[in-house]
This record gives structure tokens, sequence and C-alpha cells, in this order.
């Protein structure tokens, strides 16, 4: 099982999307063969500073990023192309946690490659759609708010598993269905189609950060709630984004407790 953690190294560390692409396909395959997984013991870990992107597209601050306004066509493509930026994020995303922390259970590193090779799965979508408005990835900048989070957490799986699928990912839960609405108002039925598969697997995916959140927490007897709003507070300073969706946030495993919570901080911020 060697050739499995090799291949996820190889597919994180490569800036050619082809090959992230055909490396964490075939890594995802090789996972569902538990009777022969093994973690090599004490494998080297590379830092995170190592994983590659593809040099397009370019990387600017948010506030420089192409409006998104889904009334126009220009307006759309860079809509879309935001999107199929996030998915190709999210891939090195699932990748690096695979990768990352080690010494974890055979499910866990299954369960990380099963989110990246949806991912692959949306990305490719999206590309393929972008065809239609004369557009490629990487034509139009995107900012890097989702892989900046996972260099800040490189080192610490309860902040990784609390502010990546647990926030970050999450808020997808939360402005998907209003997408969706202004996407089908406009009779796009091709973009909302897309939306739909990429939100429904986004709540396993958020589900698994959940999961595995808890698994961690009781090994070390720790509270879920607890370390999860110490790091929404050291990392985001409590600066939470609503409004959420409180349906899609408890099939992803968030409780009403912690959701009661979210709704306060977000409050909190408009006194």
């Amino acid at each position: 099982m060697f050739k499995l953690f090799t291949l996820i190294e190889k597919a994180l560390l490569s800036s050619s999307i082809d090959e992230t692409i055909e490396m964490t396909r075939e890594a995802f395959q090789l996972s569902l063969d538990t009777e022969s997984f093994i973690e090599p013991k004490e494998r080297f870990i590379k830092p995170i500073s190592e994983v590659g992107f593809p040099s397009k597209p370019i990387c600017v601050h948010p506030k420089k990023v192409p409006r998104r306004r889904l009334g126009s066509e220009a307006g759309k493509r860079s809509f879309i192309h935001a999107i199929a930026h996030i998915e190709f994020n999210a891939i090195k995303l699932a990748l690096d946690i695979a990768y990352r922390f080690k010494e974890m259970p055979v499910e866990f590193y299954q369960d990380w490659l099963y989110v990246a090779n949806d991912e692959c799965k949306h990305f490719l979508m999206l590309c393929e759609h972008l065809k239609t408005y004369d557009c490629e990835y990487g034509d139009i900048p995107s900012h890097d708010g989702l892989w900046s989070m996972a260099v800040k957490t490189d080192k610490d799986i309860f902040a990784r598993l609390s502010l990546v699928p647990r926030y970050l990912e999450a808020r997808g839960l939360d402005v998907t269905p209003a997408m969706l609405d202004k996407l089908n108002a406009q009779k796009d039925t091709a973009s909302a189609a897309i939306l739909e598969i990429i939100l429904e697997d986004e709540v396993t995916h958020v589900a698994y950060g959940s999961k595995w959140l808890d698994f961690v927490c009781k090994q070390e007897n720790i509270e879920r709630e607890d370390i999860f709003f110490e790091h929404v507070e050291h990392y985001l300073k409590g600066q939470i984004l609503g409004p959420f969706n409180h349906p899609l946030r408890i099939r992803a495993g968030f409780t009403e407790s912690e959701l009661a919570q979210l709704e306060q901080l977000d409050k909190r911020k408009l006194r």
C-alpha cells in the first residue's frame, strides 16, 4: 500500500491539472482495497509549501476578482470559473488532509480520498461547462482563500477539521441554494444541474469533517463544540458569516447547539 501514499504525494505536489486528477482518481480506487491497506511506518511528510498549483489562474486579492453577477454572460462566466477554482482547490485540500495527518484509521484516508475523487468530478463538469462561455479554467484571476486556511492549519488536525470542512466548505451549504434559485429563475438549467450535484455531495464532505472532528476529540476527551469555537475565535476572530442553512448543516453533522452559537456570532458582528 506504499503506492497509495506515493500517489497522494505526487498528486498533491504536481502543478499539472491533468496529473493531479489522474493520480487522485487512481489513489481513490487503490484506497478501496481495505484488506491490503497499511500505512507505511514513519512516512515522511513534505512541507505544505511544496504543494503544487498550476501557473493559471493568477491569484489576486479577493477585491480584485471580477464581479460575478449572474444577470450577464460575463458575470456568469466569472461565477462558473470561480466555482471551478474552488473545486480544484478542494481536490488539493482533500488530498492534503489524507497526506499530512498520520496514524489515523484506514477509513479516514478512504473518506478524504472519496472527497478528492468527488471534487475531481465537480471540477471536470465545470470545466466542460466553461467551454460554452468560450472560457477555460485559468482564464480569469482568482483568489486563494481556501488554500490559505490549509496552510494556517497544516500542523493541527483539530484546527484543520474545524475550519476547512466545517467552516469554509460548509459555507457552500449556506449560499448555494440561493444561487440555484437565481439560476433557475433565469432558466439556466445547465448551470443549476451542476450546482445541485455539487451541493448534495458537499453535504457528505462537510459531514466527514464532523465525523473526524468527533473522532479526534473523543481520543483526547475534548468537547467538539468547545474546540470548534475555540478555533473559530482564534483564526477567524469570531467573524462568522451567516445566514446558515440549518437543514443542510444538520444533515452534515452540526448540532442545534452549534448552530445557535453560530447565529450568536453572526449577530455579534452587527453590534
